[in-house]
């Protein structure tokens, strides 16, 4: 297991549930078996015991967070005597494909939004802001797709300076994970949430060519780490989840639905390659080398369960 770096603590399942102070009703019943079916992502697993054991911490920490960043805000507009607009509190959450971070974003979102009220917190994810497949094509990159040049970066920077400003109405694009494909002209729309999480396998990375972190708009921000062994497995996982779900479907429009149609060895052996070419050196070179940015650290083991969360001192 990686170790985490000096600057953080680490707590283990029983160390971080009782960390809420002063002590609450440790009440989530509101996040049913059949929710949680609702709300994980495509063949990925969680558990009831890490809702109630990481999860329900974290939701109380984040409304703590929360809470400062409106006390900073009131004594920022006192120092310099003007009223600036309201901005939402962002929550950036990054790590690799397949670890689950969709997951770990709408548990977030649903679980908050039982504190605040549902129109109060947003989800967007950066997939939308990846250039078009054709686009990708023309450029050379579609094989790198993922990669930091294959995002619209300054869209995205544009797209969060405008969150961050407390522009009334924002929108972000959508992405198609049925197409493999940004949706043209298609959008999300949001007015101004008090609280917005930004989910995607970059968020923690710096534009290209550009001292601007994305991480630099959020309050929070968290990585969903795991071991690359486990991470592949869980990869290729859902990849064969995926076919069979494709080909039961029958749809010819679907991404996978080419895979469908050569044997299945034949479709994993691409997959594993995709991942030793692809995934694995994005991982290696781009995602990974952003954890330490992170504020909070989720660590998950065999099955997506989380062992230990790591927390930044300083």
């Amino acid at each position: 297991m990686s170790q985490a770096p000096l600057n953080y603590a680490v707590f283990n399942r029983d160390d971080w549930s009782v960390l809420v102070e002063p002590p609450v009703d440790r009440d989530v019943s509101h996040v049913t078996p059949s929710v949680l079916g609702e709300i994980k992502a495509f063949n990925d697993q969680i558990s009831m015991a890490d809702v109630a054991m990481f999860y329900d911490p974290l939701v109380h920490y984040i409304k703590l967070r929360h809470a400062q960043y409106l006390r900073d805000r009131e004594e920022r507009q006192r120092f310099l005597g003007r009223v600036t607009k309201p901005s939402p509190f962002v929550i950036g959450i990054a790590g690799s494909v397949a670890v689950g971070k969709s997951t770990t974003a709408r548990l977030l979102q649903f679980m908050l939004q039982a504190e605040y009220g549902e129109h109060n917190v947003a989800l967007t994810t950066t997939d939308g802001f990846l250039l078009p497949n054709d686009e990708l094509k023309a450029q050379g990159l579609f094989d790198r797709k993922g990669f930091p040049e294959s995002y619209d970066m300054p869209a995205l920077l544009e797209f969060m300076n405008a969150v961050k400003d407390g522009e009334e109405l924002v929108r972000s694009p959508k992405y198609s994970h049925d197409i493999s494909d940004v949706l043209v002209d298609e959008f999300d729309t949001f007015e101004r949430p008090e609280i917005f999480i930004v989910e995607g396998i970059n968020t923690l990375q710096a534009a290209p060519n550009s001292p601007v972190y994305l991480s630099d708009f959020f309050d929070l921000s968290i990585y969903v780490d795991a071991e690359t062994e486990l991470i592949e497995h869980w990869y290729l996982d859902r990849f064969e989840a995926l076919l069979q779900q494709t080909a039961e479907a029958d749809d010819p429009d679907n991404f996978f639905y080419a895979w469908t149609q050569v044997p299945r060895q034949t479709a994993i052996d691409a997959a594993k390659k995709v991942w030793e070419t692809v995934n694995l050196p994005n991982l290696v070179d781009y995602i990974l080398p952003t954890r330490e940015r992170a504020d909070l650290i989720l660590h998950k083991t065999i099955g997506h369960g989380i062992d230990e969360v790591w927390l930044r001192k300083f």
